[in-house]
């Protein structure tokens, strides 16, 4: 029964482990902390990236004048640093808010773009930036 209960914590360890070394062999993934600002206004920006195989995810959580929303990243991508993704801007579903930006260690600065949905013609834009928590 002791010897049972040894290979049982070894197990768990190892799991612990490999899910630690997953996590650290990508850096961008988990929680996001910074500002934004652009359209005459400012706020906070908190961004959360998800890794499932070779598919990104995330949302993002926004502070702003008129209220703050969450969102959920679509089309997410890297390119080495470069980060692209788009999200449904909540408080106004015909709009979609673009999202690009270049992570350098713990850090990540960037710019947004808020267009029609479906579309790529910016009608408001600005800059972003977060580190890592």
């Amino acid at each position: 029964m002791f010897s049972k209960r040894i290979r049982t914590s070894v197990a768990a360890l190892i799991g612990c482990l490999v899910l630690v070394a997953v996590q650290a062999s990508d850096p961008f993934q988990g929680a996001w902390q910074g500002t934004w600002e652009g359209a005459g206004s400012s706020g906070r920006f908190n961004l959360t990236l998800t890794k499932s195989g070779d598919a990104w995810g995330g949302k993002v959580d926004v502070g702003q004048d008129t209220g703050d929303y969450t969102a959920t990243l679509a089309n997410a991508s890297f390119e080495g640093s470069k980060f692209k993704a788009r999200y449904e801007y909540t408080p106004d579903p015909q709009a979609e808010i673009v999202l690009e930006s270049t992570f350098t260690g713990s850090d990540a600065t960037g710019t947004w773009s808020m267009v029609q949905k479906g579309g790529n013609e910016s009608f408001a834009s600005g800059s972003w930036t977060v580190s890592k928590k």
